[in-house]
């Protein structure tokens, strides 16, 4: 429900077609994490660098989706910012621990 002044508007916004895009693509960066971070752990610290990698690439295609579903215009914005966010705070882990590994 949104309201329009004194008067609520009671048709739904549909989602950015962009944004089950990103909401996957975050889906999938974070299942690379997961396998390189456990692929680490049971190997004793040996770097999955190919896993690392490919969750790199597949978070920031998922922030440039996210980027493009907010453009649309009168769209539902809520699972493209989610995206954004995973996708965001994943990419900021990356970088964290590739500063610090230096």
């Amino acid at each position: 429900m949104e309201r329009i002044g004194n008067k609520v508007s009671y048709i739904k916004k549909p989602f950015a077609k962009n944004s089950f895009v990103a909401a996957g693509l975050a889906a999938a960066a974070l299942v690379f994490y997961a396998a390189a971070i456990s692929f680490s752990y049971y190997t004793q610290g040996n770097a999955a660098a190919a896993l690392g990698f490919c969750s790199i690439i597949i978070a920031v295609s998922s922030v440039v989706y996210g980027v493009f579903a907010m453009m649309e215009k009168e769209k539902n914005y809520l699972l493209a910012k989610i995206s954004l966010a995973a996708a965001g705070i994943l990419l900021l882990v990356w970088v964290l621990m590739i500063v610090f590994a230096l």
